[in-house]
């Protein structure tokens, strides 16, 4: 059975993943943390997606830059399902994606269970429900070393307390710190 990770976040120290206006160009993202964030998203075979994650995502269908590792970017993007959990969004506009009104917890746990590879819940709404029934395995959150006050909590909607195990990390000559932990069962 594949793992259901929550992996690739940006967030404040305040624990936001954008700020009050919905802007996260504080994110600091240079080269090596987006090659780190390239391997990540390497082993996934789908990404599920919210509304607003998707439509933040989808311009990398059609990226025309010329850095390297966003290009990678792109080029893996092209490669994974991607499926859009959204009731109003009725038509995709990448590759290789389905939109489906939602994805209940039975739902979930038969994704998993046939998946030959990791799949990747973005979007802190969309995690939450998951999360709080204990259906996401890992967790990979990329620290940047600023405050914003206010925006979109990364953990919404959890009412009860959870602990996590850390099993990696490492920090990044820009400051920003990627920790992963594993969601016990």
């Amino acid at each position: 059975m594949a793992k259901l990770t929550f992996v690739g976040m940006m967030i404040s120290l305040d624990g936001y993943i954008n700020d009050a206006k919905g802007n996260f160009n504080w994110g600091q993202i240079d080269k090596d943390v987006h090659e780190h964030a390239n391997a990540e998203t390497r082993r996934l075979g789908t990404m599920i997606l919210g509304r607003r994650m998707y439509e933040t995502l989808v311009s990398w269908e059609t990226y025309s830059g010329s850095a390297d590792f966003e290009a990678e970017f792109a080029e893996i993007w092209h490669g994974l399902d991607k499926l859009v959990v959204s009731k109003t969004l009725k038509q995709a506009t990448s590759t290789r994606t389905r939109i489906v009104p939602e994805i209940d917890l039975d739902e979930m746990r038969r994704l998993k269970a046939a998946a030959t590879k990791d799949l990747s819940i973005a979007g802190p709404t969309l995690a939450s429900s998951y999360l709080a029934a204990g259906l996401i395995d890992e967790i990979g959150i990329y620290y940047v070393p600023v405050v914003v006050g206010a925006g979109t909590l990364m953990f919404q909607q959890v009412k009860h307390t959870l602990r996590f195990e850390r099993t990696e990390e490492r920090a990044f000559a820009n400051g920003v710190v990627f920790v992963r932990y594993r969601v016990p069962d």
